[in-house]
């Protein structure tokens, strides 16, 4: 906190048995004070303005909240160590932090770099992770309720709001700060986890531009603009941008939870939630009260973030030389928002329905320099369809044949040779493993990359395996001896997915910079970069007569590209968040999408359209695969499930069981007969489909 002025004339010098030394400042709440303990500890004060019911009930809910605050770890935050409510002015004491509040900090020494901001969004919804496993919901997250201090940003003030909420005389009365208010705040008067991460997202955007997204004007056209209107969101960038765009959304159901936002930020990829779909359950169960699901994934999502480019290997193919892309201190805003309406609109205590809006990502150009040439993207249509949605399988539940542990990491990426005698796995220790398909036993284990290998592709022949991982580069071997034969750098991100032409001599690769490159698949020079998604590029594949290249992205469209030239031929609309994966059929005719919106959706390729929408998956759907003879898909996603669909019809067929935790991609044997599945608790599994 920053340092305290005198006490004033009017101000009490004791309050219970602590002495109060300074004045910090007034707000909504109360006015804080910094003080000492009866053992001379520096403590901060609020006295608080609210009058508690009479009712010995009400006060003793009152403590009984505030106790409950003691439970949060105080790793990021400022423990709550006393309150009372027995006399005409209760108050609660906490740790005095030494710092500046978040909202001075801004106003005195400007927007936080991105950089700066990145780890103060780390710190801040590492607190909120803390909050709400203690089963406590802030309620009144904002930027004087941060305070930034020499050992970093600690959030302070949590469950007070709650606590004042059910104990005022007035109890139709909200208390909050507007312009960080969630839209249920005010609208149906529900408050949960939930609404900490809009408000934790609408301070990371006033962090970055100095601004509150929504403005702090008038109560009455915060509250519409809240309601109805998008944020600004100005100065942000990735990854924070994309993680305040998910918390922002106006359905709380819809909003990541805290522990989700963390994960991402620490490069463990969980995408934001998807929307609801007709005929689907919410991704995130709606959250009552505190309850909400407070745990994420153990184990790190498709696409964790890349580390630096190793350099190691036999050979090391030059790239292109750049890429690049496009206690609270009172705030004067904190006021109760009845006595706000009240004032302005003549005693309205009616609360608004909930509106629904879609906040869309800012797309940035791409840029490069160096050997390569750029594809710049034409203007395209974008093809928008209004496609048949298919129900999920309702056929028996298939275990596994054969399960294997494959690390203690996650194994990301699955795929089986062209005569199919061998298939290749990507782990999340680096490592690359080759497997005999009829004992299902490693033969061999390649090691070189630095970080998780997310691709794996085998050329044509069954000569070359060609690799991708998060360090950012691609790595050839032969086989089957398993030797190094070369690594591709130029990826300023992580490699997602790499995919070889029909005729084995251009290799394609994916990457979280935003781009495909295009690589001579035996001599390892560069021949383009496709350039014109506006976040990351998470798939690729070949078109089977080697024509078309399709790609999948956050940005959460699927292009198309003409493989001969690297023009673009279609942005292909439809998901409504990130997309994972893609697949041509073995004819061509079709092709397949999985999506963090839980649909695998089908395309017509001639077309240019979406055919069928493929809704069965309970969670984000990461990965697709066709089976040999085109009649079949298997999709995997975060329910832990593989399921299969009949291509014609779109009817699920199947759902292959036994994974306990994301499947990340899935592959079909040669003979159709068995579909090899890896997941995020490190095993393998093969289920028979005959």
């Amino acid at each position: 906190m920053p340092s305290s002025s005198p006490l004033r004339p009017t101000d009490p010098r004791q309050v219970g048995p602590y002495r109060l030394t300074g004045y910090l400042g007034a707000g909504g709440q109360g006015t804080v004070y910094v003080g000492e303990s009866p053992e001379g500890q520096v403590v901060a004060i609020k006295v608080l303005h609210a009058r508690l019911s009479e009712e010995p009930q009400a006060r003793e809910r009152f403590l009984q909240e505030i106790a409950a605050t003691r439970q949060v770890r105080q790793f990021c935050t400022a423990r709550v160590l006393d309150a009372d409510t027995s006399g005409d002015q209760p108050y609660v004491v906490s740790q005095y932090v030494e710092g500046i509040s978040l909202s001075r900090l801004i106003a005195t020494q400007g927007v936080r770099d991105p950089d700066a901001l990145e780890r103060l969004a780390v710190a801040t919804v590492t607190a909120l992770v803390a909050i709400h496993q203690a089963g406590i919901v802030h309620r009144d997250f904002k930027p004087s309720n941060v305070v930034c201090g020499p050992d970093g940003p600690r959030v302070i003030d949590f469950g007070l709001a709650r606590a004042l909420d059910s104990t005022v005389a007035e109890s139709s009365e909200i208390l909050g700060t507007p312009a960080y208010m969630a839209p249920e705040q005010f609208s149906a008067g529900v408050v949960t986890a939930a609404s900490d991460m809009f408000s934790w997202a609408a301070t990371m955007a006033y962090a970055a531009s100095g601004r509150p997204p929504f403005g702090n004007d008038s109560i009455p056209a915060l509250f519409q603009r809240i309601l109805n209107e998008e944020p600004d969101l100005a100065g942000l960038t990735e990854p924070v941008r994309s993680l305040v765009v998910a918390c922002l959304d106006k359905n709380p159901a819809a909003r990541p939870t805290a522990t989700d936002v963390l994960f991402n930020l620490l490069g463990h990829g969980v995408p934001e939630p998807a929307r609801e779909t007709p005929g689907q359950e919410a991704l995130f169960p709606a959250r009552e009260g505190a309850a909400f699901r407070a745990a994420a994934p153990s184990l790190s999502g498709p696409f964790s973030p890349p580390g630096p480019s190793s350099q190691s290997g036999p050979a090391s193919f030059s790239g292109p030389s750049q890429v690049s892309g496009g206690i609270s201190l009172p705030d004067p805003g904190a006021v109760s928002v009845t006595e706000s309406l009240v004032g302005q609109r003549g005693g309205l205590r009616s609360r608004r329905g909930l509106l629904t809006a879609s906040l869309g990502l800012v797309a940035a150009g791409v840029v490069a320099t160096g050997t390569y040439f750029a594809l710049a993207t034409p203007a395209v249509p974008k093809v928008v369809a209004r496609p048949t949605v298919v129900p999920g399988p309702t056929t028996p539940v298939i275990e596994p044949e054969v399960t294997r542990t494959l690390s203690p990491d996650p194994a990301y990426a699955v795929a089986y040779s062209p005569d199919g005698k061998r298939f290749a796995t990507g782990g999340g220790n680096g490592t690359v493993q080759l497997w005999d398909a009829a004992t299902r036993r490693v033969t061999a284990t390649l090691d070189g990359h630095t970080k998780g290998v997310h691709a794996v592709a085998f050329s044509p022949d069954g000569k070359m395996l060609a690799t991708g991982g998060d360090d950012g580069t691609v790595r050839l071997w032969s086989l089957p001896s398993g030797t190094g034969k070369g690594t591709l750098t130029g990826h300023t991100g992580g490699v997602g997915a790499v995919a070889f032409s029909p005729d084995g001599k251009i290799l394609a690769s994916a990457s979280r910079d935003r781009t495909v490159r295009l690589w001579n698949a035996e001599t390892g020079d560069g021949t383009a970069i496709l350039g014109g998604h506006t976040d990351w590029v998470d798939s690729v594949a070949f078109s089977p007569d080697g024509t078309t290249i399709a790609t999948g992205s956050h940005d959460r469209t699927v292009r198309l590209w003409q493989a001969a030239t690297g023009e673009a031929a279609a942005v292909l609309s439809g998901h409504r968040y990130w997309v994972f994966s893609v697949a041509f059929s073995p004819d061509g005719r079709t092709l397949a999408s999985a999506s963090a919106d839980r649909t695998v959706r089908l395309w017509d390729v001639a077309a240019r359209k979406e055919r069928t929408v493929l809704a069965g998956h309970r969670g984000w759907a990461t990965a697709v695969a066709f089976s040999p003879d085109g009649k079949t898909l298997a999709s995997g996603g975060y329910d832990r499930k593989v399921r299969l669909w009949e291509v014609a019809s779109g009817r699920g067929t199947g759902e292959l069981d036994g994974a306990a935790d994301w499947v990340y991609s899935v592959a079909f044997s040669r003979d159709g007969a068995t579909v090899t599945g890896v997941a995020g608790d490190a095993t393998l599994r093969v289920w028979g489909t005959r």
